[in-house]
C-alpha cells in the first residue's frame, strides 16, 4: 500500500489481510507513526507600521515536538534577551506552537523581511513576513529664495535631506510627498494656525509667494505631507520684500507763515502700511501761485520722526507771495505721491525796492513838484501805503540843516516852503505796514531865483579929506545869482534931503568911493543886490562926514572861510591911512609849527599856495598910523577827506556780519556818506553805498562758514578817506563732520547704501558729495561714482562683489569747504546675511521658540541634577573595601553553574585613533595559571571578555539597573583601563574613576538602533576565547546604572594585571 503525501490524519494502525481462497487468509497489523516536520504559518506577510509605534508579528508552526521557532533579519538571529527593543513570546498550541515578535519601538532600519524559521528532529520550515515601517516626510531642506521681488518672492526646496543616512531600500520603502504646505506669517506675528498657507502638489519643489507688501519681513516655513502626516517644518525663512516708492501721501498738511520769507509747513506721516520700505524723508515742493511750468522748486526733509506731526521751516521765499506746496514721502526708492496743494501766502515785508523814475521840477522859488512810480511789484513785498520824501537844502558846508518828511499816498506831490534858488536833494521811498523800504536815487533840484537878501556887512572908511569909501559884503542868501549892488547915498542939509545918488555896481565889486564930501554936511549911504528876478532889501543906512584926519583902516571885512585843500587861496586886505598905514600880517593857531610861506603882493592880498591843513588858523593883517589902528581877521578852515575809519565787527551769524565804525576826523566837511566793500577770499568786490547818517551795517545774504574781507571809507565833498585796514571775518559754520563708520555704511551682498544724511553738516547746508570706491588694493585705481551727489538721503552703490574687500572714499561739501572720509568694508556673503542676522532676529522675534528654548533648557536643568544624585550614589557604593571586592568575586564564581562564561565588551569606534582590540580570558579552573603581568591584544570588533571579568566589573561597580535614566533613548560610556596597573585594587580603583559621557539622540532612535543592529551579530561572530568544550551560557551582558550594555568600551590597547595567567588558548 502506497499513500502518497502522507499527513498526520494517515497515523494509526493499518490491518493487512491476505486471503487466497484457501483456508483461513493472513492478516497483519501495521502500526503507522506520521512524525510532521515543521509547517510554518504566516497569517499577514505584509505588515504597515508608523515609525516610533511597536508592531507584533506572528508566526505559527505545526510539527512533531520538540519544536523550536526562531527569527531572523537581515542574516541576524533575533535574541531579546540581548536586543532590548525585541521581544519575544512562544505559546504552545495543539498541534505546534506559535510565536511573536515584538519591536517594541520601530525605526527606518526595522523596514525588510524577518523570518520566522520553525526546527524539529524532522526538519525545518520557514514563513517571511515583510516589514514596512512607515514615518512621517522628512522636512523639505534647502528651502531658499531665487528671486525677491516687492510683493512678491520665488522660493525653491529640495525634498529629500541630502545629510540623510537612509538606505536605499529604506527609501524606497518611503511614502511619497503627496503635498507641500508654505505657511508665512509678517514676522511680528506669532505662528498659528490661522497664518497664511498654501498647499501644493508633492511634485513641485518651487513656487510663488504672491500679493505680498512692499519691504515687509515675512517668516516663510514649509512642511511635506505624505498618507502617514505632515512632517516637521523647514528651517524658518526671514524674508524681507524689496521696497517701492510710498504709495500714499503725507496727512493733513498745513501751512502758516512765519514771516516774510519763511512758511511753517506741518504734516503727518503716511499711513504706515503705505510706506514700502523706511521712510528717509520728505520732498517739498513748491512754486508762486499760478505758474503752469511745473514744480521748479523743491527740498528735501531728512530724519523726521515717524508718529505725530512733523514740521519744516521753508525758507528764502519771496515776500507777500502765494505759494503752492505739496509734499511727498521718500524712501530708498523714490518718492510717493504728492499731497494735494494747499496755498501758503508770506507775510508782508518793507519793500525791497525803492520807487521808480523819481523826478522833480520847480514851481517857483518856495516850491518843487515831486514825480515818481511805485517799486516793481515783486519788490513791493505788500501792499503800498504811501510814500516818504525826504528833503534837504544843500547849502555852505558849515551849514548843518535838518531832512525834512514828507508823506504822500499819491504817485505826485508838491514840496512847499522851500529857499529860493537852492538845490535840494530829494529821496523817496514806499513804505508797507511792515516797514519802510530803500530810498531811491537822490535827485536835486533847483528852485527858481528870488529876490535877494540885504548885503550882510555895510561900513564907511574915510580915505581922504573929501571922499568916503563904502564897502560890503554879498548878501547871506543872494536867492539866485547876483547881478548888480545898487548904492545909495543921501544928502542932507540941516538933517534935510537933498538928494539922493545912486550907484551902480558889478556883482564882482564890493566897495565903493564917494568923491566930493564937502564938509559940514551929513551922508547917508545903503546898499541893495539885485538877482535877474528883482532888487532884494537894502542894508541898514549908515551916516558919514568928511574929515582932515584919515586914521589907518581896512576896507576888507573879517571873514571864516572853509576851503578844501590843495588850491590857492588869497586874502586881501586893502587899506587907508594918511600918512601911509604901517602894515604887518600874523598868522595865529596854526596847526603846524613849521614856518608857513607866505606871499604879499603889492596890493597887501596875502597869498597861500597848495593848502593843507597845516595851513588852517587865523590869519590877521594890521595896519597902523598915527591917527589910528584897524584889523582884520581870515579864519580859515582846510577841509581835507575824512580819515581812515575804525572798523569793529558787533555780531557773526551763519549768513550775515554786523559791522560798525567811527570816523575820528571828518576832515572839516560834513560826511557825505560810506563806502562798504566786501568779498569772499577768493573772489570779487561788492560795494554798499550808505549813508552819512549810519555808523553800522548788517551785510546779509553771506554764505555759510566763509571767510570774508571787509572794508570801509568815508568821503566827503572833498574827497575820501583811505580805506579801513581790511578784516577777515569768517561766518559762523564749519566743514562738514563725517559719521562713524557703522552709521554711515550699510552692507549687503552685492551692494552697500550709503546713509548720507548721517553726515553733520557742521552748520552749513552740505551742497554736494563725491563718492569713490575701488578693491583693497594697493594697485587699483579710484572709480568715481559721482561727482556730485546732490542727495542727502540713502544712496546706493551696487555691483559689488559679495565677500570682497573694498575701500570708500566720500567727500562732503558745503560753503565752509570739504571733509574727506576714507574707509574700508567688506560685502557679506550670502551665509551672512541669512545665517547670522536672520537668526537673530527671528529667535528674539518667534515667542513660541523663545518658549521652546526655555523649557529646554529646564529640562537640561532637571536632567543635570538627576545625573548629579546618581552619581553621588554610585560614589557611595563604590567604596567597598578591596576584601569585600575579592569575596565578591570568589561568590560569583562560585555560583556559577556552568564552567565557561562569555563576556562582550565592545569598543566604541572612532575614526581618528587606530584600530585595536585584546582577547582576554579568566577561568576558575586555570586562572593560576596565568602568568603575572600578561598582555592581551585586541583586535577590531573582537573586543571579548569572558563572563569572569564581566561578573567582577559588575561586582566592582555594583552595577543594577536604575530609573533614573530609564526614560533615556540612548546613553554611552567608555571604561578607560591604563596598562600600568598591576593588581585588581589598581583595576577597580581605575574602574571607580571610569570617565561617563552621556550622548543624547536629539534626532530619533535610528542611531541607537544602529548600534544595536551592529551588535546583533550572529552566532559565528561570538568567540570562545578558552576554546573549551564545555557547555556555553547564554551570553551574559553587563547592565550599568547609566549605560546600555552594546555602548560599553574598552579604549586600551594592552592590560596588565598580576593574578592572570594567560590562557592556553590564547
Amino acid at each position: 500500500m502506497i499513500i502518497p503525501n502522507v499527513t498526520r490524519e494517515h497515523e494509526g494502525s493499518f490491518l493487512c489481510e491476505v486471503s487466497n481462497g484457501i483456508g483461513a487468509g493472513l492478516s497483519a497489523f501495521v502500526k503507522v507513526a506520521v512524525h510532521v516536520g515543521p509547517s510554518v504559518t504566516v497569517f499577514k506577510k505584509l505588515v504597515n507600521i508608523r515609525r516610533g509605534e511597536h508592531v507584533t508579528m506572528r508566526c505559527e508552526a505545526t510539527g512533531d515536538h520538540p519544536l523550536d521557532i526562531t527569527w531572523r533579519t537581515k542574516t541576524n538571529t533575533i535574541d531579546d534577551s540581548f536586543k532590548f527593543q525585541y521581544r519575544i513570546k512562544k505559546s504552545p498550541m495543539v498541534h505546534g506552537l506559535s510565536s511573536d515578535l515584538t519591536i517594541l519601538r520601530t525605526s527606518l532600519h526595522d523596514n525588510g523581511d524577518y523570518t520566522c524559521i520553525a526546527k524539529n528532529i524532522y526538519g525545518h520550515d520557514l514563513g517571511v513576513i515583510k516589514l514596512l515601517v512607515q514615518e512621517l516626510p522628512n522636512a523639505p531642506i534647502n528651502f531658499h529664495v531665487t528671486n525677491l521681488e516687492s510683493r512678491s518672492v520665488t522660493l525653491e526646496w529640495s525634498s529629500i535631506s541630502q545629510e540623510s543616512n537612509l538606505s536605499h531600500e529604506v527609501m524606497e520603502n518611503s511614502q511619497p510627498i503627496l503635498k507641500y504646505i508654505l505657511q508665512y506669517k509678517k514676522a511680528e506675528d506669532s505662528w498659528t494656525d490661522y497664518n497664511n498657507q498654501n498647499r501644493l502638489p508633492g511634485d513641485r519643489t518651487t513656487t510663488q509667494l504672491q500679493l505680498l507688501k512692499p519691504a515687509q519681513t515675512y517668516h516663510v516655513r514649509l512642511y511635506s505631507e505624505n498618507d502617514i502626516g505632515i512632517s516637521a517644518p523647514s528651517d524658518v525663512l526671514f524674508i524681507t520684500t524689496d521696497s517701492e516708492v510710498p504709495s500714499a501721501p503725507p496727512n493733513d498738511v498745513m501751512v502758516d507763515a512765519l514771516g516774510p520769507q519763511q512758511l511753517l509747513i506741518t504734516w503727518r506721516a503716511p499711513i504706515r502700511d503705505t510706506w514700502n520700505g523706511e521712510i528717509l524723508g520728505y520732498t517739498i515742493k513748491y512754486q508762486r501761485n499760478g505758474f503752469i511750468t511745473g514744480f521748479r522748486n523743491y527740498t528735501k526733509v531728512n530724519r523726521l520722526p515717524p508718529d505725530g506731526f512733523n514740521n519744516f521751516r521753508l525758507s528764502g521765499l519771496d515776500k507777500y507771495t502765494q505759494y503752492e506746496i505739496t509734499i511727498s514721502a521718500y524712501n530708498i526708492k523714490g518718492d510717493g505721491p504728492p499731497s494735494d496743494i494747499v496755498l501758503g501766502h508770506t507775510l508782508e515785508d518793507a519793500p525791497s525796492a525803492s520807487p521808480r523814475s523819481v523826478s522833480c521840477n520847480a514851481l517857483g522859488s518856495q516850491n518843487i513838484q515831486l514825480f515818481w512810480q511805485p517799486p516793481l511789484k515783486e519788490f513791493c513785498n505788500g501792499i503800498i501805503q504811501g510814500y516818504k520824501i525826504f528833503y534837504e537844502p544843500r547849502l555852505l558846508e558849515n551849514q548843518l540843516t535838518a531832512r525834512e518828511t514828507k508823506v504822500s499816498s499819491a504817485l505826485t506831490t508838491v514840496l512847499h516852503g522851500l529857499q529860493p534858488f537852492t538845490n535840494y536833494t530829494i529821496q523817496v521811498l514806499a513804505f508797507t505796514r511792515a516797514g519802510e523800504g530803500n530810498l531811491s536815487n537822490s535827485v536835486s533840484c533847483i528852485t527858481e531865483e528870488a529876490v535877494p537878501d540885504a548885503p550882510e556887512r555895510v561900513k564907511s572908511i574915510v580915505s581922504s579929506e573929501s571922499s568916503v569909501i563904502i564897502s560890503w559884503m554879498p548878501p547871506r542868501r543872494p536867492n539866485g545869482l547876483i547881478i548888480k549892488y545898487d548904492v545909495y547915498i543921501r544928502v542932507l542939509e540941516k538933517g534935510k534931503e537933498l538928494k539922493i545918488l545912486k550907484e551902480i555896481l558889478p556883482s564882482q565889486q564890493l566897495y565903493y568911493e564917494v568923491k566930493g564930501v564937502i564938509k559940514k554936511e551929513t551922508y547917508e549911504a545903503w546898499v541893495t543886490s539885485s538877482t535877474k528876478v528883482g532888487q532884494g532889501p537894502s542894508t541898514p543906512v549908515i551916516k558919514f562926514i568928511a574929515n582932515n584926519v584919515v586914521p589907518a583902516a581896512i576896507i576888507s571885512f573879517s571873514q571864516v572861510l572853509r576851503q578844501g585843500w590843495t588850491v590857492d587861496l588869497h586874502f586881501p586886505c586893502i587899506f587907508v591911512g594918511s600918512p601911509k598905514a604901517a602894515v604887518k600880517w600874523n598868522v595865529v593857531n596854526n596847526q603846524s609849527k613849521k614856518h608857513i610861506q607866505m606871499e604879499i603882493s603889492k596890493n597887501n592880498t596875502l597869498s597861500l599856495r597848495n593848502i593843507q591843513r597845516a595851513h588852517e588858523g587865523n590869519y590877521t593883517c594890521m595896519v597902523k598910523n598915527l591917527f589910528g589902528s584897524d584889523q582884520i581877521t581870515y579864519q580859515l578852515f582846510v577841509q581835507v577827506p575824512p580819515s581812515t575809519p575804525i572798523v569793529s565787527i558787533t555780531s557773526i551769524e551763519k549768513k550775515s556780519i554786523s559791522v560798525q565804525w567811527k570816523v575820528d576826523d571828518i576832515g572839516g566837511s560834513f560826511i557825505k556818506g560810506f563806502t562798504l566793500k566786501y568779498k569772499r577770499e577768493i573772489g570779487l568786490w561788492k560795494e554798499l553805498l550808505l549813508d552819512a547818517r549810519l555808523n553800522s551795517v548788517v551785510i546779509e545774504n553771506l554764505q555759510c562758514g566763509t571767510p570774508y574781507q571787509i572794508t570801509v571809507s568815508s568821503y566827503n565833498r572833498i574827497g575820501t578817506s583811505p580805506s579801513s585796514e581790511i578784516k577777515t571775518i569768517k561766518t559762523k559754520g564749519e566743514k562738514p563732520v563725517a559719521p562713524h563708520d557703522d552709521i554711515l555704511i550699510r552692507l549687503n551682498t552685492t551692494s552697500i547704501s550709503l546713509e548720507l544724511s548721517s553726515w553733520q553738516d557742521g552748520g552749513c547746508a552740505i551742497s554736494h558729495f563725491s563718492i569713490e570706491f575701488k578693491r583693497n588694493e594697493p594697485s587699483n585705481r579710484w572709480i568715481i561714482v559721482s561727482n556730485k551727489v546732490e542727495s542727502h538721503s540713502r544712496y546706493l552703490i551696487g555691483d559689488l562683489e559679495a565677500g570682497t574687500a573694498y575701500k570708500l572714499r566720500v567727500t562732503a561739501y558745503n560753503n565752509a569747504g570739504s571733509t574727506k572720509e576714507e574707509l574700508c568694508f567688506t560685502t557679506l556673503n550670502i551665509n551672512e546675511l541669512y545665517k547670522e542676522k536672520d537668526l537673530v532676529k527671528t529667535i528674539i522675534s518667534d515667542s513660541q521658540l523663545i518658549a521652546v528654548i526655555v523649557t529646554s533648557i529646564f529640562g537640561i536643568f532637571l536632567a543635570l541634577a538627576g545625573a548629579l544624585i546618581c552619581i553621588k550614589k554610585y560614589s557611595r557604593d563604590t567604596t567597598l573595601d578591596d576584601s569585600k571586592i575579592t569575596d565578591g568575586l570568589n561568590m560569583e564564581t562560585s555560583t556559577q553553574s556552568c564552567d565557561h562564561f562569555y563576556g562582550t565588551l565592545r569598543k566604541s569606534y572612532r575614526n581618528n585613533e587606530p584600530k585595536s582590540a585584546f582577547k582576554h580570558s579568566i577561568s576558575p579552573h586555570n586562572r593560576e595559571g596565568i602568568k603575572p603581568y600578561a598582555k592581551f591584544d585586541l583586535h577590531d570588533n573582537e573586543n571579548v571578555f569572558q563572563n569572569n571579568s564581566q561578573g567582577q566589573i559588575r561586582k566592582i561597580l555594583n552595577i543594577q539597573p536604575s530609573s533614573c535614566i530609564a526614560n533615556s533613548p540612548l546613553y554611552s560610556a567608555e571604561i578607560k583601563l591604563d596598562s600600568s596597573l598591576t593588581h585588581v585594587n589598581d583595576i577597580t580603583t581605575s574602574l571607580r574613576n571610569v570617565q561617563l559621557n552621556r550622548k543624547y539622540n536629539h534626532i530619533n532612535t535610528d542611531k541607537e538602533n544602529n548600534i544595536s543592529s551592529k551588535l546583533s551579530k550572529s552566532d559565528s561572530e561570538e568567540y570562545d576565547i578558552l576554546n573549551s568544550d564545555g557547555e556555553q551560557c547564554d551570553e551574559f551582558p553587563v547592565k550599568s546604572k547609566f549605560f546600555s550594555p552594546q555602548n560599553v568600551a574598552v579604549d586600551n590597547a594592552t592590560w596588565t594585571t598580576p593574578i592572570m595567567r594567560k590562557s592556553s588558548a590564547t
